[in-house]
């Protein structure tokens, strides 16, 4: 398939999906499932129970014999560009398993060849020979369940029509999704098998419960442990990594780095295994979090990069990410900075507000969606919010908030509820916007002036009820129960729709760029990163890159196209 050129940056209608399951609505009650998981998985974190403890890494010279077992190559040479006779292409895919239907559409865009022109020749962009998966395998906890419904089988059902036989090889890093469950999901479809350990048809294996609370609350009933595969498969990807971070010499010079950084930081074990001298002069390494991201530098990505003991403007290095859901590419010196997380998560906007001024601000070379499309996507947000399509925990606060003060005011009795509500925004604001990432006086009287708007809502709507009582309630009982129930429903919407103003703000004034988003929940802009290692003309390894999108995936006009092309040479 030939690709198309990028479109331009302008606004496009996107389709969402209508098959179960559909997107996580990141403000609703599966979500909060995520988040309670989240809070236990960082409080296990912070008493330093660290299972990669456990972990022993292998050789970068073992993993690379294991990789050419399954994929094919001269074991007897060192590197792999060696053992693949010059050339070898990996796909980098990050931030996958969330609406089935997206995912399957990501699917048919990966598992396929596609051609461009390259000096006036045709160039053939094959299927990698690796599948290079970013992190965040399904959301919002990559259980084996998630992982199973979200992505490996819609991506199967689209293998099992481009199955060429040919195997090729998985690697994997975790994201932070994937460590809420303590990489159960994760090791089950990217870790290799012992060699003591019986092949088992996936037939003869547990299903997935559709529900896990009720597969739990039965399983307890009995005194047993909830029955899971022993492995879930992505037909033709052999997976070949034993522990969840690992190095693999690519090229003369060249080296594939994996790191994990679990929830917090990097480990003692893994910095000393990744500071190990191999003479290579470049890497690619693959991080959990960008480094830099909307303009700015990113704390969780820096910090990992310190423990590296590496600085991208000293140190040759193509870094790839995901986390955040979009595509974004930036130079530092010699070093390439690349986030990829289009892999079927929702979307992630461009910065629309201000450039930053903090220290190690920098200009983007490329993105995908640019700051025109993704400006004009904030415009539904009160709207989305306000009908409850970001999740009903907000929209359900609301209303119940909603409904005390105002039969409260009719009945003239007295309640905290505005008071708690008041105090709840403000709390919630100042968390939204990232109290810690900016200056107090910025954030308090934004985080003061929408409590005020959401907690007078009700209170308005009252006075108003209370001067038309007659007009709006009639003198039954019944008519003030509707009349009631029709204010509080009322007053809901507009909460909830003061909420989702406040959330385009906070994207528009540059204050935060991921949560407005997630309030979206859009299914657009999906991109992966396919990439060809070949030898430069001193022998070293060099990455051509070519990043492939489709901007409404589920839409009946939209084609892959190519979104973004760079070389990476590990020069200085």
């Amino acid at each position: 398939m030939r690709l198309l050129p990028a479109p331009p940056d302008e606004h496009v209608p996107l389709t969402r999906g209508s098959v179960k399951p559909r997107a996580i609505a990141w403000f609703g009650f599966t979500a909060f499932w995520g988040h309670l998981r989240h809070l236990a998985a960082s409080a296990i974190a912070t008493e330093n129970i660290d299972s990669r403890q456990w972990m022993i890494p292998e050789a970068p010279d073992e993993l690379l014999a294991r990789l050419l077992d399954v994929i094919g190559g001269d074991k007897t040479k060192s590197t792999m560009l060696d053992a693949m006779n010059g050339e070898t292409w990996i796909d980098f895919v990050a931030d996958t398993g969330d609406d089935v239907s997206v995912s399957e559409a990501v699917a048919r865009m990966v598992f396929r060849e596609y051609e461009i022109e390259e000096d006036g020749k045709r160039l053939i962009l094959p299927r990698g020979d690796i599948m290079m998966l970013g992190g965040d395998l399904a959301y919002p906890v990559a259980t084996v369940s998630e992982v199973t419904r979200r992505l490996v089988d819609p991506w199967n059902r689209v293998l099992e029509k481009c199955d060429d036989g040919k195997p090729r090889a998985l690697l994997a890093i975790p994201g932070n999704h994937d460590w809420y469950d303590g990489l159960d999901g994760f090791a089950r479809l990217c870790q290799a098998p012992c060699a003591f350990e019986e092949e088992t048809s996936p037939s003869d294996q547990p299903k997935p419960h559709d529900n896990w609370l009720l597969a739990w609350a039965e399983a307890f009933s009995r005194g047993e442990a909830l029955k899971k595969p022993k492995s879930v498969a992505l037909r033709g990807y052999v997976p070949v990594q034993r522990v969840s971070y690992f190095r693999l010499p690519l090229a003369d010079g060249l080296e594939l780095w994996g790191v994990d950084r679990q929830l917090r930081e990097i480990d003692p074990r893994q910095t000393a295994f990744f500071k190990v001298d191999t003479g290579a002069s470049a890497r690619v390494i693959v991080l959990p979090d960008p480094i830099r991201a909307w303009g700015e530098p990113q704390a969780n990505g820096v910090k990992s990069r310190d423990a590296l003991g590496l600085a991208a403007d000293r140190d040759p290095m193509l870094i790839m990410t995901g986390d955040i859901h979009h595509y974004e590419r930036s130079e530092e010196g010699p070093s390439t900075h690349v986030i990829s997380g289009g892999g079927g998560a929702f979307l992630h906007g461009a910065r629309v507000g201000g450039e930053a001024t903090v220290p190690g601000a920098y200009r983007r070379v490329a993105e995908f969606p640019g700051p025109c499309a993704s400006g004009a996507m904030l415009w539904s947000l009160p709207w989305h919010v306000g009908i409850g399509r970001a999740g009903l925990l907000v929209s359900g606060g609301f209303a119940l908030f909603d409904a005390i003060e105002l039969v409260a005011h009719l009945f003239k009795q007295p309640t905290p509820a505005p008071f708690v509500l008041f105090f709840a925004v403000a709390i919630g604001t100042a968390l939204l916007v990232g109290w810690r990432n900016h200056r107090v006086w910025r954030v308090i009287p934004f985080a003061i002036l929408t409590a005020f708007a959401i907690g007078e809502v009700p209170l308005l709507l009252g006075i108003a009820a209370e001067h038309y009582e007659k007009m709006l309630f009639g003198h039954s009982a019944i008519d003030k129960i509707i009349g009631v129930t029709i204010a509080s429903i009322f007053a809901a919407f507009c909460s909830g729709a003061a909420f989702g103003v406040m959330l385009a703000l906070i994207a528009r004034f540059g204050l935060n760029h991921a949560q407005p988003y997630a309030a979206l929940g859009l299914p657009g802009y999906k991109n992966f990163v396919r990439m060809r290692i070949t030898k430069s003309a001193d022998g070293k390894g060099v990455v051509d890159a070519f990043a492939i999108g489709i901007v409404d995936p589920l839409g009946k006009k939209s084609e892959p196209c190519l979104v973004d092309r760079f070389r990476f040479s590990g020069k200085h």
